[in-house]
């Protein structure tokens, strides 16, 4: 794999069909994908949900894959020296996803001069138990600075309801 120039693009289709494609590959799929090699020699990787219609959109249960490799249907299918860290499967669907559309100068990292994607979840992503990742959602979601949602203790901020008087200050609701 360190021979030639590549990059792995990660979807979650393992984690949805993965009990039927272990079966049919066998102990040969502990190894695949070489997420976290591809991590450790440089390589540029990203993470998705693939197709929604034959996939579930919801990028938790494909970021639990990454860290534990179990299967919706309970398998364990992944060795221990490929899954990853929490930290290092959030930088695979945020900075590595930006790298492969080609917005990694603007995108995927919350840092002055990018746009302003981000979620507060309901529940510490860095904590809560990978068995909670299917329902963990967003409380308020900004998409290019613009707030996309807002529920719960946010629900204010919906429709661009804000008051940015003073960069210095946090937002406060109207």
């Amino acid at each position: 794999m360190n021979q030639t120039p590549t990059d792995l693009d990660s979807q979650n289709e393992s984690r949805i069909k993965g009990d039927g494609i272990t079966r049919a590959r066998g102990e040969a799929l502990r190894e695949s994908p070489p997420i976290a090699s591809a991590l450790r020699m440089g390589m540029p990787v990203g993470g998705g949900t693939d197709a929604h219609r034959v996939m579930s959109f919801n990028p938790f249960l494909s970021l639990r894959w990454l860290i534990d490799g179990v299967t919706a249907g309970g398998l364990n299918t992944r060795g221990a020296s490929e899954l990853l860290s929490r930290e290092d499967a959030l930088q695979v669907y945020t900075s590595g996803s930006a790298w492969f559309i080609g917005d990694e100068s603007r995108r995927g990292k919350l840092k002055a001069g990018y746009d302003a994607d981000f979620a507060v979840l309901d529940r510490d992503y860095l904590i809560a138990p990978l068995k909670d990742f299917g329902s963990m959602g967003s409380l308020l979601t900004s998409v290019a600075g613009n707030i996309v949602h807002a529920t719960g203790p946010f629900a204010d901020f919906a429709n661009g309801n804000l008051d940015s008087s003073t960069s210095t200050e946090p937002l406060q609701a109207r």
